[in-house]
């Protein structure tokens, strides 16, 4: 469902944001790394709610020491009730007897397979990555490459990455007598990348470029600058989702069919040596061509508790503006109630909002002195992590009604082992 695909979306320029280690690194002398992660995302907000359980398992081998060949494996398990029908305040107000503001139950399955390879010689590697997911009513190929290379004595790292993905998303079979104002929603998935004469599938390509510069300036001091850039063209509307035009008028969200987004983030990590802690502090700014723009600054705080377990405190501030075309109540006048046009949308994260984070997580670390632990493994890791989250919107609503209990809340556990 759109939620799973949104979730990831909103990941990944942070994902992208590979770790920055002011420690020597540590000899290779594992073959294989085996990780596996659970986690749990839960959301209640004002008449609708999303439960979303991701379970995930990779393994890494490294058959020779220039090569490493990786798969893995995840999933999203998605249930709860999304808005299926958006209204604003002049609608409902007009209209108070009836409740024009409905809600869907959403129950999907998404799952993903990877897999891919690294080759290095001294102090260049080049990867390449192959992902495939499907859902009821998604399905996309995604490939990855990039080339990295390290300079003057592993002080200075630059990587550049392309991605690419095949997409495809189910959607209803519209008449071809009616006007976008008239098109009707996707009522379930059913049918959905079959011959089903009331269902097609719709195709989304995106290309997305990134270019990276670390740097250690000094053994406690590094720096990471990102730049990344994405093109998205196709059908990037919720084909669940309709939304109150006018009187006796319904019809299916409509958005731009492309869209340039441009996101820049610089990073920085101290290593407080006195204490043995870790401090990273980052700033990153967004924009895209449908005017939405934002900022996000985060800031973390990793300690050593013994020689086995760290802890990690975490905080983020998010803020962004509405879209172009971002309305309310698209029967009303002035804006934030306006404007009409063609294009209109119920999605609150096209909307102003703004939003906070506040996270922990707790990592211990096994390393026998003398031999291998169970016989099998070099090192074992286990970590345990929770945040919640709190969203604040300036002008979204459920027919004129404010969302409440805005909050969200994510927990899970890792576990990794290394042969």
């Amino acid at each position: 469902m759109q939620l799973t695909r949104r979730l990831g979306a909103a990941a990944l320029p942070l994902a992208a944001l590979f770790a920055l280690s002011l420690a020597p690194r540590a000899a290779r002398a594992q073959v294989a790394e085996l990780d596996t992660s659970h986690s749990i995302y839960y959301e209640s907000p004002f008449r609708t709610n999303m439960l979303v359980y991701s379970p995930a398992a990779s393994l890494s081998v490294t058959p020779a020491e220039p090569v490493d060949v990786r798969a893995g494996w995840e999933a999203d398990v998605v249930s709860g009730a999304s808005v299926a029908v958006k209204a604003g305040p002049a609608y409902q107000a007009t209209h108070p007897a009836a409740d024009v503001v409905t809600t869907a139950s959403v129950h999907d399955l998404r799952n993903v397979a990877r897999g891919g390879f690294t080759l290095r010689k001294e102090t260049v590697s080049l990867t390449g990555d192959y992902a495939f997911s499907t859902e009821h009513d998604y399905r996309s190929h995604s490939l990855n490459v990039s080339a990295k290379t390290e300079l003057f004595d592993h002080n200075t790292q630059l990587e550049i990455n392309y991605a690419r993905n095949f997409d495809s998303t189910c959607d209803r079979v519209q008449s071809t007598d009616d006007a976008p104002a008239r098109f009707r929603a996707l009522e379930d998935s059913t049918g959905c990348f079959t011959s089903e004469a009331t269902r097609t599938t719709r195709s989304i390509g995106v290309d997305g470029l990134q270019g990276g510069w670390s740097q250690a300036w000094s053994p406690v001091f590094a720096t990471q600058l990102v730049y990344t850039a994405q093109i998205t063209s196709g059908f990037q509307s919720n084909p669940y989702r309709s939304v109150i035009l006018g009187e006796g008028l319904k019809a299916q969200e409509r958005h731009p069919e492309n869209r340039a987004r441009e996101g820049l983030a610089l990073r920085g990590n101290f290593y407080l040596r006195p204490i043995r802690a870790a401090l990273r502090l980052g700033l990153r700014g967004y924009w895209d061509t449908w005017d939405v723009k934002s900022v996000t600054a985060e800031a973390e705080v990793e300690k050593y508790l013994t020689e086995s377990l760290r802890i990690e405190a975490r905080g983020r501030f998010y803020k962004q503006s509405g879209a172009l075309f971002w309305s309310d109540d698209y029967t009303g006048g002035d804006r934030p109630l306006g404007p009409r046009g063609q294009y209109w949308t119920g999605d609150r994260e096209l909307s102003p909002f703004t939003s906070g984070l506040l996270g922990l997580r707790l990592t211990y670390t096994m390393r026998p002195e003398h031999g291998r632990l169970l016989g099998l493994m070099t090192t074992l890791k286990l970590a345990v992590h929770g945040s919640a989250m709190q969203f604040s919107y300036d002008e979204y609503t459920l027919g004129g009604s404010t969302i409440s209990n805005a909050r969200a809340y994510l927990g899970g556990l890792a576990l990794s082992a290394l042969f």
